[in-house]
């Protein structure tokens, strides 16, 4: 029926293939930045045969969703098999997959790169593992010319994501119906887009629900204005210092704000009265703060840099820091929600309501149905 819970775990081998949702217990899609997505899932084997047909190096398949709205969340190679035979219960079998970026890490590389940019670079090495099928969005796209930049005995994933650390771009991979492409974007790209999923806590018939969040605010967590410098390659001189904007991560108001204060009020007019007055006050003291953390943190670059490599770095950064807040929760299964994008967060008061990036996400499948499980911070 439409809405009701659709999932199927396949495995192949070439033209073989075996459907493993009947025995699945357990299923766990993994997504975390600068890593490949891991997908753990746990299978009943009473008659103890599936480890003789289900071994590493064979491709698996997970589809996730609704009957009638459902996406393939993961697809990629197993790399771990474990069973578990108890001296009493039913036998296990634990399987462990990663992600096409995984094929990346296999094998460590020692070769220079130079005359092309950023974006080709990241074609050029990616698209052998995903028959082309890369997408890079940057704002400022280095070019690196003269001796370039080497890749000095790392593997192709340790190299990419070093390139996107140090550039302010991630790195993930999406999976499409038929074949998986890898994304390499700015967090400028990602924290300006639209997000495509909104979550609501505590309100009846939302389309997508949050069920429980967790949230706080931490001094020691605001990212401050990032200040990049160096020694020019040419001169030998101190480059410029280059500043990289600070932007707010998209929306920051609470959409339910005057409604929950007009209820407090009605209730409670004088405790109402006091509190608004605190809130006028609070966006004053938010600035004295971060006056005294200092403005601006500064991030010599080591060697030699150019002040046009400098200033692309700066492009590209975007603060998912800004206001030190992290955050994790729970909602009703959305295959819709992915790690290294962002999704906004409603109606978990004036100061946690808005755009949040999401750090981790883990779509976890068992006994008690599909949730989703969000790791976040802004």
């Amino acid at each position: 029926m439409s809405g009701d819970l659709y999932y199927r775990v396949s495995v192949s081998a070439g033209a073989a293939a075996y459907d493993l949702s009947h025995d699945l217990t357990t299923l766990t899609v993994d997504e975390e930045a600068s890593r490949p997505h891991q997908l753990v899932v746990e299978l009943s084997d009473p008659y103890k045969v599936l480890s003789h047909a289900l071994q590493e190096g064979m491709e698996v398949e997970v589809d996730l969703g609704a009957a009638d709205d459902h996406s393939i969340v993961f697809r990629g190679r197993i790399y771990k098999v474990d069973g578990s035979f108890p001296e009493t219960g039913v036998p296990r079998l634990t399987l462990t997959a990663y992600d096409g970026s995984m094929r990346m890490g296999l094998r460590e590389r020692n070769r220079p790169w130079t005359d092309m940019a950023l974006s080709a670079l990241v074609e050029e090495i990616a698209g052998v593992y995903f028959n082309g099928s890369v997408v890079v969005n940057l704002r400022g796209d280095p070019e690196f010319t003269g001796n370039g930049i080497r890749q000095q005995d790392e593997t192709d994933l340790a190299f990419l994501l070093r390139l996107g650390a140090r550039y302010g771009a991630e790195m993930f991979v999406i999976s499409g119906d038929e074949e998986d492409a890898l994304h390499f974007d700015s967090q400028h790209h990602i924290m300006t887009a639209e997000p495509e999923i909104t979550l609501y806590h505590g309100r009846c018939g939302a389309p997508a629900r949050l069920i429980q969040f967790e949230a706080g605010s931490d001094v020691g967590n605001i990212q401050l204005p990032r200040v990049f410098s160096g020694i020019d390659y040419e001169s030998g001189e101190a480059t410029e210092a280059t500043t990289a904007p600070v932007e707010e991560v998209g929306e920051s108001e609470d959409g339910f704000f005057d409604e929950n204060l007009a209820a407090f009020s009605e209730r409670e007019p004088d405790r109402a009265a006091q509190l608004e007055a605190l809130i006028s006050a609070a966006e004053g003291v938010q600035e004295s703060l971060r006056e005294e953390l200092g403005g601006e943190e500064r991030i010599a670059t080591p060697g030699f840099v150019s002040q046009a490599d400098l200033d692309t770095r700066a492009e590209n950064q975007f603060s998912t820091s800004i206001q030190g807040m992290r955050g994790s929760g729970t909602t009703t299964g959305n295959h819709r929600i992915r790690a290294q994008s962002s999704i906004l967060i409603q109606d978990v008061g004036g100061r946690f309501s808005g755009t949040w990036y999401l750090t981790r996400v883990r779509h976890v499948l068992n006994q008690q149905g599909y949730q989703t499980e969000i790791e976040c911070r802004r």
